[in-house]
């Protein structure tokens, strides 16, 4: 067994201690405030706002929040944590002559919900006065608006969730959002019932971050689209993967790559082309395949083999974008779809059979149905329905037996096989 130091969550390697700046910012910052530079500063601060407003938009309650939601709508102590952080960087940019006086200023009052969303917005407002002068010009084209009448007969009646959800967005997000879209295998029309889940993109308008109001109204109509996701998988893990319009200006393309935007349908009718201007993402490439690397690390270590259908299905999905992440972090973006074939070249025979068992598993998918005792509750809290059903399965169905999953086996073998790969990218990856 290889020797670790524990990082919070994350398990470090020796060898991996210099790069603890690239693979866990956060506990570099906290150790390194008043010797980061400010181009790591201002980094580090437009990817913590990604990361806060996809949690804030897709839910990001506290324990309490996600079972007694719409009475209780809070924000978790990590999110709160991460907040405060963000005021050190805010000062630490003042202090450098880029004025983030507005930010600061909010943070005068307790973190709850509203001065999540206050913050956020102000945050975003005055990092958008730094401008990125060496991005390069990618255009994003029109997409094609999604039609669900033009998908096989047979596959209407499992599909209706995506044409609710349609009119939901166009009833309901459209005034908040510049941009909804549906990416994947369901846009593709190469999906498999019951495995494959909804996989949407939301960017959210500079309208909507400047008033704080309309970002707590947005994360109500945000949170209820998932009550259309779990009608077509029922134990689907992710909500929306949310980008702002202001990030358009200097974009990151490890929140969403730009050229898969063309295997994506928009909800939206009209879609506009969107211009990005892209900085480097080779850190957060890296960053992010490491979070992959540290998932199987810990899952390893801690010997996390006890899981329920939830967990199995959310560690086999995991799986399946590994090949992607992987070949990001090598600076290849290619389409999920395309990059296990692509990937496979750069490793063992015998170590890739884990990912193309998890692939057999995929494509021969024994479904999960729903619990209908607990289908009304999904209108009105979707996320405590999706646990309370998953927990009805693992007790009723054994989906894990159906599907002849080995947690364990799965585990040890990515573990080796994400090891491997991680070896030869951290050699190169002092940026």
């Amino acid at each position: 067994m290889k020797k670790y130091r524990q990082l919070s969550d994350f398990y470090i390697e020796e060898d991996e201690e210099e790069l603890v700046d690239v693979l866990v910012p956060q506990y570099y910052v906290d150790e390194n405030i008043e010797k980061i530079n400010v181009d790591y500063a201002i980094r580090f601060l437009q990817n913590e706002l990604n990361y806060l407003l996809n949690s804030f938009l897709n839910g990001g309650f506290s324990n309490k929040g996600f079972v007694l939601y719409p009475l209780v709508k809070d924000v978790s102590m990590d999110k709160i944590v991460r907040l405060k952080r963000l005021k050190k960087i805010a000062v630490l940019l003042n202090s450098n002559s880029y004025d983030f006086t507005n930010s600061i200023k909010k943070y005068d009052n307790s973190i709850n919900s509203e001065n999540s969303a206050l913050i956020l917005s102000a945050l975003y407002k005055d990092l958008s006065n730094i401008k990125n002068k060496n991005g390069i010009k990618i255009k994003k084209e029109r997409c094609k608006e999604l039609d669900i009448d033009k998908y096989k007969k047979s596959d209407l009646s499992y599909l209706k969730p995506l044409k609710e959800l349609k009119n939901y967005a166009n009833k309901n997000l459209k005034l908040y959002l510049s941009g909804f879209y549906l990416h994947g295998s369901l846009a593709t029309n190469d999906f498999i019932k019951g495995w494959s889940d909804v996989d949407t993109i939301s960017i959210v308008s500079k309208n909507t971050i400047n008033n704080y109001k309309f970002l707590l109204e947005l994360r109500d109509k945000l949170y209820r689209t998932r009550h259309f996701f779990y009608k077509i998988d029922s134990l689907q893990h992710h909500g929306s993967i949310i980008i702002c319009e202001y990030d358009l200006e200097n974009y990151c393309q490890s929140y969403f790559p730009v050229p898969i935007f063309k295997y994506s349908k928009s909800f939206f009718k009209d879609d506009k082309i969107i211009d990005f201007k892209v900085r480097d993402y080779s850190r957060e490439a890296v960053n992010r395949l490491f979070w992959f690397i540290n998932y199987f690390r810990k899952l390893n270590i801690e010997n996390k083999f006890n899981m329920g259908i939830y967990e199995t299905k959310n560690l086999l999905h995991i799986i399946t974008l590994f090949p992607t992440i992987y070949l990001q972090a090598k600076g290849k973006i290619v389409y999920k779809k395309f990059s296990f074939e692509i990937a496979r070249k750069e490793f063992d025979k015998e170590k890739w059979k884990v990912i193309d068992g998890v692939s057999s598993i995929r494509y021969n998918w024994k479904n999960s149905n729903e619990i209908p005792l607990f289908r009304f509750y999904s209108k009105i809290n979707p996320l405590l329905y999706c646990q309370l059903n998953s927990k009805f399965i693992d007790l009723f169905r054994d989906i894990k037996r159906q599907n002849n999953i080995n947690v364990r086996d799965i585990i040890k073998n990515m573990y080796n096989l994400s090891e491997d790969a991680w070896s030869g990218i951290k050699k190169n990856a002092r940026l």
